[in-house]
């Protein structure tokens, strides 16, 4: 197996796991508006998320440790050159990999959304932005050849249609939102109990 083999199979797995998390986020966000008219929905969505409680914190830690990892396999490994958007996404998620991790042993539930929902949502408005960027190279600023680095439009990969590696990076914020969304309704219902 040589490396361009071991670099579309780290790219099909990762694929698979973003559809997964896709999937996740669009359930979780269509039982809460379903919630919103419907107290069933809001009663199922409140019970599946204290029975995972223990887990929130560590799930999205681990969303955040293998979007890491992979963003380090992809440029190290992989030797793709990350671009200008590409580092700004960096810069949200690498620092989660350290928040989460130490929230999710503390077991603190406020913390982690304090400080981890603004990196996921700066970094998930700017993979929102690299997304369309490449899909329209059009609209591709001086920003992404500062330096010299790689194009903003470039597509490293492109798995299972669509699957690109900003996909990638908005599936796992959209995730770890999701995660610590879930983990701070339970502790602010825990708290009003």
């Amino acid at each position: 197996m040589d490396r361009t083999d071991v670099v579309d199979a780290v790219a099909l797995a990762l694929s698979v796991l973003a559809v997964v998390a896709q999937a996740t986020v669009v359930v979780v966000a269509a039982t809460a508006l379903l919630g919103l008219v419907w107290a069933p929905a809001r009663g199922l969505l409140r019970e599946v998320a204290e029975g995972l409680r223990p887990g929130l914190l560590w799930g999205a830690w681990g969303v955040a440790a293998l979007a890491t990892a992979g963003s380090l396999f992809f440029s190290e490994y992989a030797k793709f050159v990350p671009c200008g958007l590409c580092w700004y996404q960096r810069i949200a998620m690498y620092p989660l990999s350290v928040i989460l991790l130490i929230a999710a042993v503390r077991r603190d539930y406020a913390a982690a959304a304090r400080f981890g929902l603004p990196l996921v949502a700066f970094g998930a408005a700017v993979s929102v932005w690299h997304n369309y960027v490449e899909r329209h190279p059009e609209a591709e600023t001086g920003f992404c050849s500062i330096g010299g680095t790689t194009s903003c439009a470039v597509k490293w990969i492109e798995e299972l249609g669509y699957v690109t590696i900003p996909v990638l990076s908005l599936s796992a914020f959209a995730l770890i939102a999701t995660l610590l969304l879930g983990a701070r309704a339970v502790a602010r219902a825990r708290a009003g109990e």
